[in-house]
């Protein structure tokens, strides 16, 4: 009788089960069939320009063109000294350099907004660039071009009968070794690029030569590179009149967030001309050796910066722009004067950690992977991982950029699994070169972006980048 009464019973929560699954399975393949679609327009993007342009990590086959002008020029066999030298200096991917009939007599350097004319005639090489047209001569300019040939070592400025203003260098080819002529070439090329424009700005009877390659950045570009500016600038800004630590009681805390700032403009922005220029001159001003104290630097700093906040849109967009190099203006890497840079922040950031201030903690991890990236050439593992900083502090900035995923989930946290395929894509792009590369994220930190952005700088303080020969 047990038993009889019991098989209904359990036949029905069968079939109930039964019934069930059936019911889920077809709202799945429903759910599948009738996904709401998204409708929202795809995401215009356009192609990475960050951080200085630098020279200083060169192919091989630049290597060995390098040693071999050197003997060339050692067994007084200049011209193939020269045809190496331009080798060396050039950058096949991008057209630097341009040969008048693939000779060495006539060629031309390509930086930035000038071109640079170079002709070997008689035994001699003579090198000249065009910054401006003068139309009338001021005591004021003339003194300024003496002033600026006083800091020149190898380049002089000069005045043609149509009255030109010319940067020069010449020198006999028995004289031309490779080292004089790098730093030579180097010389004049950074400084016409950087004070035609700076000339023309200051003295407004000089008419502008433009003569390099320049190209405008794309719409999309150029409306999200302004928005950032703006943004930023405002959002530091508000830190410091506004945040936790008043800049009267912790002037450092103030300093870290408005050096990130200007880093992270020169890095991400990559701004030309006067916004360049303005940049680095606040960068300058902050490390000066003068009778002002912390506090009135930061002030000053604070200013200025809001400053390029209030320029134009047009203003600022003028100094967006793609060009073509030869020569960078930042230094080779010194590894020691990065390691120190970044173990004196490792320990600046412990207060801040242990009293829970993560937005001062970003300010200083992003200071200590920002003023290396602005003053050093540094090794490109180090500057992806650098550049990885960023994605993970200013996700909304590499949204639109080509190629770049996000590295935070849905919640706004560090993601651990695209933080490893990425650093596992760093690694084995780089290990053939540097074989001693190996990036440990067993230590790394995921629960907050402070957290995260701290044990990667730890992780990156140690690393041994020894090229492989």
């Amino acid at each position: 009788m047990d038993i009889v009464s019991h098989k209904p019973s359990h036949l029905i929560s069968t079939l109930y089960l039964l019934i069930l699954c059936d019911y889920s399975c077809n709202m799945s393949l429903w759910n599948k069939l009738f996904k709401p679609v998204d409708l929202s327009p795809p995401i215009e993007r356009f192609q990475a320009h960050f951080g200085r342009f630098t020279d200083a990590n060169k192919t091989p086959d630049q290597h060995e063109a390098w040693d071999a002008a050197m003997s060339h020029f050692e067994q007084r066999d200049y011209p193939l000294a020269l045809d190496r030298f331009i080798y060396y200096i050039q950058d096949p991917a991008k057209s630097n350099i341009i040969r008048k009939d693939n000779s060495t007599n006539s060629f031309q350097i390509l930086q930035g907004s000038k071109t640079i004319e170079v002709q070997v005639k008689n035994g001699h090489l003579q090198v000249q660039c065009h910054v401006a047209i003068a139309e009338q001569l001021h005591i004021g300019f003339m003194r300024r071009l003496l002033d600026l040939n006083y800091e020149l070592k190898y380049v002089r400025y000069g005045l043609s009968d149509e009255q030109i203003v010319t940067l020069l260098f010449d020198t006999a080819l028995d004289d031309a070794s490779p080292y004089k002529l790098y730093f030579a070439l180097k010389e004049l090329s950074i400084h016409a690029d950087k004070q035609d424009e700076l000339l023309v700005n200051e003295f407004g009877f000089l008419k502008p030569i433009q003569a390099g390659r320049v190209e405008a950045l794309p719409a999309i570009e150029q409306a999200h590179k302004l928005d950032f500016i703006k943004k930023s600038i405002a959002k530091a800004i508000d830190i410091i009149d506004k945040g936790r630590l008043k800049i009267e009681q912790y002037p450092a805390a103030g300093g870290y967030i408005l050096l990130a700032l200007l880093y992270k403009l020169d890095y991400l922005i990559r701004p030309e001309g006067s916004l360049m220029d303005k940049i680095e001159l606040i960068h300058k001003s902050y490390f000066s050796q003068d009778n002002k104290n912390l506090l009135q630097k930061l002030k000053q700093m604070r200013l200025d910066l809001s400053k390029i906040g209030l320029l134009s849109d047009q203003d600022i967009l003028h100094d967006l722009y793609v060009t073509t190099f030869t020569f960078g203006i930042t230094s080779p890497a010194n590894t020691a004067m990065v390691i120190e840079v970044l173990d004196r922040e490792i320990q600046n950031c412990r207060w801040y950690m242990d009293n829970q201030y993560p937005e001062y903690v970003i300010a200083i991890i992003e200071y200590a992977a920002g003023i290396c990236l602005f003053n050093f050439a540094l090794p490109p593992p180090i500057k992806e991982l650098f550049t990885m900083i960023y994605r993970v502090t200013e996700p909304e900035y590499f949204v639109p950029v080509e190629g770049y995923g996000s590295l935070l989930n849905e919640a706004g946290l560090p993601d651990r699994s695209a933080i490893r395929q990425e650093l596992n894509m760093i690694e084995k792009k780089y290990l053939k070169e540097y074989p001693s590369l190996r990036l440990d994220a067993r230590s790394l930190a995921y629960d907050q972006v402070s957290s995260f952005v701290y044990s990667l700088i730890q992780m990156i303080q140690p690393l041994q980048l020894n090229k492989n020969k």
